[in-house]
């Protein structure tokens, strides 16, 4: 979100100061915006148009700040004791809690998981409702 509140700062403010400066490829000597035109007179033609200069620069300030913010806003944690907060939902409220990053499992401490037996899975809606997640049913052939 910061990336495009300060892409467009920056874009509001590059645009202000080519309206002020007023360069003579994009303006007039009295001021009025030149049109986009190739091979004709220069005095009331260019190749390069404000207009063109505003889609440039939205590319341009978009991709600065894209590459420069990260630099200027530390994203390492401050404090060692590392919190996530974790949110439940459930029909009637919802709850929030902070769980220590001791509490969490990651990817490496869970089990594998073991081959399912062939047969059908169906989903149980009225168990599935109960329990907030989904709960299935196996039926399986006799051998």
């Amino acid at each position: 979100m910061w990336t495009f509140i300060v892409s467009g700062a920056l874009y509001l403010v590059g645009v202000a100061v080519i309206l002020v400066i007023k360069p003579s490829i994009m303006f007039t000597p009295d001021g009025n915006w030149k049109e986009f035109g190739i091979g004709q007179s220069e005095a009331r033609y260019t190749t390069f148009p404000f207009w063109l200069f505003c889609l440039l620069w939205a590319v341009a300030s978009y991709v600065i700040v894209l590459l420069t913010l990260p630099l200027l806003i530390d994203t390492e944690p401050q404090d060692s004791n590392t919190y996530t907060e974790v949110y439940t939902r459930n029909k009637k409220n919802r709850s929030k809690r902070v769980v220590e990053e001791s509490d969490l499992v990651f990817d490496d401490e869970v089990e594998p998981v073991k081959t399912l037996p062939k047969g059908y899975y169906v989903l149980n809606k009225k168990a599935s409702r109960l329990a907030g997640t989904p709960k299935y049913v196996f039926i399986a052939e006799e051998p």
